[in-house]
């Protein structure tokens, strides 16, 4: 269990990290074994439908954004995270990415905190 020890987080990140990402020993062999058969293949094969529906969805997008000349310049970026919040939204709560914008709306602003909290607190990242 030791191979490869995580960092000592501060005392700030301790405070706002928990999960699979901070825990160790048992505690972390117990976590990672209820989550484990969420990435299981045949749970993955599943998910692929989706996730392809997510990633034609962006790319119509693009395609309707192209100029007369068929050429394209975007900042792909907020597409990719759109991207990722439809595919959670559709394989793991069976709907689409707009009726849960809210929800990851909140979480990007949380995110944003966190950072901003680790950035003003620690000399390190952690």
């Amino acid at each position: 269990m030791q191979d490869f020890p995580k960092p000592k987080l501060s005392f700030i990140a301790m405070l706002l990290t928990t999960g699979l990402v901070s825990y160790e020993g048992k505690k972390w062999a117990k976590h990672r074994k209820i989550v484990n058969p969420a990435f299981h293949l045949e749970k993955l094969k599943d998910m692929l439908p989706a996730i392809f529906e997510c990633s034609n969805d962006m790319i119509r997008k693009w395609e309707g954004m192209l100029s007369l000349d068929g050429t394209l310049e975007i900042d792909v970026w907020p597409f990719l995270q759109n991207l990722s919040c439809d595919a959670i939204s559709r394989t793991a709560f069976q709907s689409i990415y707009e009726e849960g914008a809210q929800i990851f709306e909140l979480l990007k602003k949380q995110a944003n905190i966190v950072l901003a909290t680790f950035h003003r607190h620690s000399t390190g990242w952690w």
